[in-house]
């Protein structure tokens, strides 16, 4: 057995498409990553080799003073190029830090020189992207020197211990070869005495302390689905690196929108991230376009009393005001049907949301009738849905020119702020983009709601797929808009889950039995007549197949093979009957600050909190991260078990002498 590791050296990587996160030791109480690194690199000046940050070469020239001759070289650079080590080839060590070597242009004379000379500054610019080589995309490896030289930059910049531990968390998409190129790198070069390689989906379900969970990853630019039962990841049917789902394709659809108005595609990044976007629920009228009264909401009631619709009554008296048509208590014209319940929008929609909206209208109904004013006597603010128009602040870098002659200084750039108003735009991030020619786009929310299905049901097990409908969990910083799990649960509520109600069970029941027909009061019943070409007995076969076990009863029409095949299991495994999201640990109390995950016990309910701030709110400033990066969590609850408490018993990972061994294939023995 090998010799216990400890907290504090065990190592964490795990690569993003942007965003790499890194932390050296466990905490007592695990927080989010200690360390952030852009997931970029850039070519160094010999070809193969990379720098961490874009290096900037500015000559200057300098005029000597009082008639003497600069020295061609500093004396420090003189030693440095003794040593052979090249000017050029000194890079500084942070944003601030420049080298410079002088050049002497022209001859001396007499201790005099004609012309002035010149000096090669290097310098680091930590803001720019120029030149940019980005080796993950979509959670594929594309570039393996740059991927190998950030994983050095990242092992250097922590400086660990000879005896660390590394666990590193592995992208879904990445493939045997992938996995191996890479614990054959780490071994080799970072002479790591144990290594563990973690599927991100399983990390997420340590994070969440949960075995079965269906886990959605929505990343930069795709969108990971994962059905994770018993601790163990089912590769069949999962959607992996699925293209054109993640936040890419939010900022691409508003700056579709807004691009006419002058927002360049970093405004409307940082107007994705920022707290006033958001994905409002299914059948909400955008603010602007809501009639403030409904239109004729009783024509027979109009019909009686002679007031057309859209019209007036000159006769005036109907109401219980002043003597005017609907006096102060009904002056708006919505307080006469308070009572009165669209039954048209309950039969077509989720009546316990079509319930919890009007409930909600009406407090906020009861609260503009004060005047618009609170009891302190403050404006009331409204909510960010009923804005026509909301501002954001746009940050942006100012690079600071320097003085003609004057020596550059450091911190060259200034951080600059300003307020931009945007309409209803805001609302419309994850609807169709208008068809560019190669094929028509959909409503992001319902591809990600069509995979998460079609994963449930290619999951072996069919007794777990209800228990996977119940422990959704998504995560990912492309889901950090305000409402979007609200919004992926209503799509997967709407598109898929079969109501358990009893009125549409009783409504699906055979039935051979029609009004009494008159025939000299006789009640002899008649039949109905032959079942239609989807229906048997009056039953949806669907419905046969959701409800009853074994195959369908005999009769039944045949469907397709594809259709077949998706309800051929038993139980209420094939078609949900509810969806409900995982509740987040509470536990760790540094996830729960910042967490703005979904509410406890939900089923679908409260994404995102409607007025979140701090850190853990979109559109936060850096540093505050919550749920969203479960993975990270769930990487660090997995070092401790794997490489502290089970010390190898359970081949959690491969040590140095297995891979002496048996090489970089026997990572697929131990990888998680």
């Amino acid at each position: 057995m090998m010799p216990p590791f400890k907290d504090e050296h065990i190592l964490i990587i795990a690569p993003g498409s942007q965003v790499t996160l890194a932390q050296l030791g466990l905490p007592e109480s695990f927080t989010p990553a200690r360390f952030r690194f852009p997931t970029r690199m850039f070519p160094a000046e010999k070809k193969g080799e990379f720098e961490p940050y874009k290096i900037r070469e500015r000559r200057q020239e300098v005029k000597p003073s009082n008639g003497t001759s600069a020295p061609k070289e500093d004396v420090e650079m003189k030693d440095a190029e003794s040593s052979g080590n090249a000017a050029s080839d000194v890079k500084p060590a942070d944003g601030e830090q420049e080298t410079k070597k002088e050049i002497a242009e022209g001859q001396e004379t007499n201790g005099e020189t004609k012309q002035p000379t010149q000096e090669i500054y290097y310098e680091e610019d930590v803001t720019s992207d120029e030149g940019a080589v980005y080796p993950l995309e979509n959670g594929r490896i594309v570039d393996w020197p740059c991927f190998f030289a950030l994983l050095t930059h990242v092992y250097n910049t922590l400086s660990p211990p000879f005896h660390t531990p590394i666990m590193l968390i592995a992208q879904p998409i990445w493939s045997a070869r992938d996995r191996e190129a890479i614990t054959q790198f780490v071994f080799e070069k970072f002479k790591t005495p144990a290594f563990c390689m973690m599927d991100s989906a399983l990390a997420v379900c340590y994070g969440y302390g949960s075995s079965t969970a269906t886990v959605v990853d929505v990343g930069k630019g795709k969108v990971d689905v994962t059905a994770v039962t018993d601790f163990i990841v089912n590769e069949h049917g999962r959607g992996m690196a699925l293209e054109g789902c993640g936040g890419d394709y939010m900022t691409d659809r508003l700056q579709e929108l807004l691009g006419s108005k002058g927002f360049t595609r970093e405004m409307c990044e940082q107007l994705k991230r920022s707290n006033i976007t958001e994905i409002l629920p299914a059948g909400t009228p955008l603010p602007g376009t809501a009639t403030t009264a409904r239109q004729n909401p009783n024509p027979a009631a109009s019909a009686s009393t002679g007031v057309q619709e859209g019209g007036s009554n000159d006769t005036v008296p109907r109401g219980p005001g002043e003597g005017t048509q609907t006096g102060p208590e009904g002056a708006n014209g919505e307080e006469e049907d308070e009572g009165v319940l669209d039954v048209a929008a309950i039969v077509s929609g989720n009546t316990s949301e079509f319930l919890a909206n009007r409930e909600k209208e009406k407090a906020e109904k009861s609260t503009t009738k004060k005047g618009s004013v609170d009891q302190t006597g403050k404006p009331i603010r409204l909510p960010n849905s009923k804005k026509d128009k909301a501002s954001f602040q746009y940050e942006e870098y100012v690079r600071l020119e320097a003085e003609k002659n004057a020596p550059p200084a450091p911190g060259r750039y200034i951080r600059q702020s300003r307020e931009i108003e945007v309409g209803v735009e805001r609302f419309l991030s994850t609807t169709p983009k208008k068809n560019t020619g190669d094929r028509l786009t959909s409503n992001i929310l319902e591809d990600i709601a069509t995979q998460v299905h079609h994963t449930i049901l290619a999951v072996p097990d069919a007794s777990k797929r209800s228990e996977l409908w119940d422990s959704l969990v998504v995560v990912g910083n492309g889901s950090k808009i305000k409402g979007f799990t609200q919004g992926l649960i209503n799509t997967i509520t709407q598109k898929f889950v079969l109501s358990p109600s009893g009125t549409i069970f009783t409504s699906e029941l055979p039935s051979n039995f029609s009004t009494p027909l008159p025939t000299g009061g006789t009640n002899t019943p008649a039949p109905t007549g032959q079942p239609g070409p989807m229906y048997n007995h009056g039953v949806n076969p669907l419905l046969v197949a959701a409800t009853h076990s074994g195959n369908p009863p005999p009769g039944t029409p045949s469907m397709d093979h594809a259709t077949a095949s998706h309800y051929r299991s038993t139980g209420h495994s094939q078609t949900p009957t509810s969806v409900k999201t995982l509740k987040a640990p509470e536990y760790f109390p540094e996830w729960k600050e910042h967490s703005n995950s979904n509410a406890p016990g939900s089923s679908g309910a409260a994404g995102n909190a409607p007025n979140a701030v701090g850190p853990g709110a979109p559109g936060a400033p850096s540093g505050g991260h919550g749920m969203e990066e479960a993975v990270f969590l769930g990487a660090q609850v997995a070092s401790k078990v794997i490489f502290v408490l089970d010390q190898g018993l359970s081949k959690g990972f491969i040590s140095r002498v297995e891979y002496n061994e048996n090489g970089p294939s026997a990572i697929h023995e131990y990888a998680m």
